[in-house]
């Protein structure tokens, strides 16, 4: 997901939790995550939080970093494309073309290695410049660098500026610095800072760097026990294309009233993160999703979709609606979109039915509704408007976000997302909750099941 400091609002009074109002009738809530209601247990029951995690730990560590338009995210669109197709599906994969990547490696003597971004205007070389690296504190002053600079990896704190950075940049060259890392900043949330790409006010003929903050932390901590060699190497990839993956399945009848639901996922990351929970977990639950609504009929087509570079701006989503014509965006009864929905971080309390302008629809209605039958409390409405949701609402149609965040109650632009986003610490072991995925099946499964399901009077238990 990208970030976005503003355009958040939570709406201030919370579920009423004892009655549903909806197409399943009203009935008060049994138990926390049982339903009164046979159409529930069928998606409850079924869905297994552990075999959605399987694959985020696929896509998170047997790929990685999955840069829209590079190979690691075809290769994420092939493995999700194999699930689908094993579980029945017709699949299609959408190709668009996105912008240039510069990407960066650093490599250790132990055949580790890290990504992080390259500064467009430094030294892009695959053979890469190897050297022992120093820290400095400071950079925008030529006595912070010390005598023996020349030759050396200098990585500093970036300023906040881009102007300031330049100047670190500009005196590490001057002093003899053969490559310079850039360390992100925290940012004002506490967030740890991504990897990113410099921008330099002209070419330099050294490698630039930008680190994620997590990353200039353990580079300074491993500078402190004693010497630390690196090998440095940046390519520029141009001509690329992201990929949607796109699964279809048809209703049990199909006449020209039948509605399309959608129910979506971005499966890129940031360069440098593994993107456990940002977002394979989206895509682990729309997997695990697809494989218990394979065997149910429906009423509804509908689709499963993995988007590509989202985290380049939406540009997946974007593509996906812009081709379709004024008939086919009108025949979208809703879209159900999954960004973000395990993380174990503490302050992340609730599960957010979010729109970007704070309305309720199809899609937020469904799932309050759910979340009310099943006596659980996770899930509150909210406006954000920064994920795939987004080109479905611009063109009109009923989209919201699912995404586990905590919001200030005395000021809704306070908000809390863990704070390994965007970061190579966004790994399961860090950032993923097999709770908090089984409460966002439960909840988006049973809301999306009520929707597409066959309309018939609901059976109590």
């Amino acid at each position: 997901m990208p970030y976005r400091k503003r355009g958040l609002k939570v709406a201030s009074s919370l579920l009423v939790l004892s009655m549903v109002f909806g197409s399943a009738g009203v009935l008060a809530a049994e138990a926390p995550g049982k339903s009164g209601y046979s159409q529930d247990e069928k998606v409850v029951a079924r869905v297994d939080a552990e075999r959605a995690i399987e694959h985020v730990r696929y896509l998170s560590e047997e790929i990685g970093p999955r840069p829209g338009g590079l190979e690691a995210e075809k290769e994420s669109a092939k493995y999700i494309g194999d699930v689908l197709k094993g579980y029945g599906y017709d699949v299609e994969y959408q190709y668009f073309p996105v912008a240039d990547q510069y990407i960066a490696t650093v490599s250790f003597a132990d055949g580790k290695s890290w990504q992080m971004g390259a500064a467009p205007n430094g030294k892009i070389s695959k053979d890469g410049v190897s050297g022992e690296v120093i820290f400095v504190n400071g950079g925008k002053n030529l006595s912070d660098f010390p005598g023996d600079t020349a030759g050396k990896i200098v990585v500093m704190a970036r300023e906040a500026t881009t102007a300031d950075y330049r100047t670190q940049v500009n005196n590490a060259i001057s002093k003899g610095a053969s490559a310079v890392i850039l360390q992100s900043l925290v940012g004002s949330r506490g967030n740890y800072g991504q990897a990113f790409n410099p921008s330099l006010a002209s070419k330099v003929d050294v490698p630039v760097f930008g680190a994620a903050f997590i990353q200039g932390e353990w580079l300074k901590e491993q500078v402190a026990d004693g010497p630390v060699e690196v090998t440095l190497a940046a390519e520029h990839f141009s001509n690329l294309q992201s990929v949607n993956v796109i699964a279809t399945k048809a209703p049990k009848v199909k006449n020209k009233d039948t509605k399309q639901v959608i129910l979506s996922a971005h499966h890129d990351s940031v360069v440098g993160a593994p993107g456990a929970n940002d977002n394979a977990s989206g895509v682990g639950l729309v997997l695990e999703l697809a494989r218990v609504f394979k065997g149910y009929n429906t009423d509804k087509e509908m689709k499963f979709i993995a988007f590509g570079s989202e985290e380049r701006g939406l540009l997946g989503a974007f593509h996906y609606v812009n081709q379709l014509s004024t008939e086919e965006k009108e025949n979208i009864e809703g879209v159900f979109n999954a960004d973000m929905v395990a993380t174990n971080y503490d302050k992340a309390k609730n599960l957010y039915a979010m729109t970007p302008d704070g309305s309720k629809n199809l899609v937020t209605d469904s799932v309050e509704a759910a979340g009310a039958r099943l006596g659980n409390s996770d899930i509150l409405p909210g406006t954000f408007g920064s994920s795939d949701h987004v080109p479905f609402h611009r063109a009109g149609i009923p989209a919201a976000l699912f995404i586990w965040m905590g919001i200030d109650s005395w000021d809704p632009l306070v908000y809390h997302i863990e704070k390994v986003y965007h970061t190579p610490q966004d790994t399961i072991e860090d950032n993923v909750s097999a709770e908090r995925m089984k409460s966002a099946l439960d909840i988006i499964g049973a809301g999306l099941y009520d929707v597409v399901r066959k309309d018939v009077p609901a059976l109590s238990k």
